[in-house]
């Protein structure tokens, strides 16, 4: 071995340990880098659970209070309903008493052309029946009248309006409570 090939190994030796520290210097720079990095994914972990939490804490107390609100409304409206269904229950009382024993009311006629011919006569045979002028006879053969109509209390008067008016409602028409 000569002398050359001992200095060109020994320039190569140097070339290559100052890439080596070159690249180690780098791979520690990485490190820090690194370390760094999970260090502040970290603190962004230790800030997003904590601002969680407070955000569950915050939704908790606003939907107990929308609940008690909600509930503050509930009871408002039944007080008002309950206020109001007194007054109503009152003023009924107040009234005097309604006449059950007048016409009987019959309902309104069919205007269909084939139907209006045989119904215009059957109520003319009812109402005979009911007048007692007509000669509708029973099986055997005697007059059978109507039953005289039922007097209702008030109590049953205010729960067929109260029943009309909801069913009216529930079909979009809008009727006065006092009617």
């Amino acid at each position: 071995m000569g002398v050359t090939e001992l200095d060109n190994r020994l320039k190569r030796n140097a070339s290559i340990t100052k890439q080596q520290t070159q690249a180690l210097r780098n791979a520690v720079a990485e490190v820090n880098r690194l370390k760094r990095a999970v260090k502040a994914g970290g603190k962004e972990r230790d800030r997003l659970a904590k601002d969680r939490k407070r955000a569950v804490a915050k939704a908790g107390r606003a939907q107990a209070k929308y609940e008690s609100a909600e509930s503050k409304y509930d009871r408002s409206v039944l007080a008002d309903m309950v206020r109001r269904e007194k007054a109503r229950d009152r003023a009924d009382a107040a009234r005097p008493p309604v006449d059950t024993t007048g016409k009987v009311l019959e309902p309104a006629p069919d205007r269909s052309p084939a139907t209006t011919a045989a119904k215009t006569a059957a109520a003319k045979t009812a109402a005979a029946a009911r007048t007692g002028a007509g000669s509708a006879t029973g099986t055997g053969g005697t007059t059978v009248a109507d039953p005289p109509p039922e007097r209702t209390d008030r109590g049953t008067a205010t729960s067929t309006r109260t029943a009309a008016r909801k069913t009216a409602a529930d079909a979009g028409v809008r009727t006065p409570r006092g009617s």
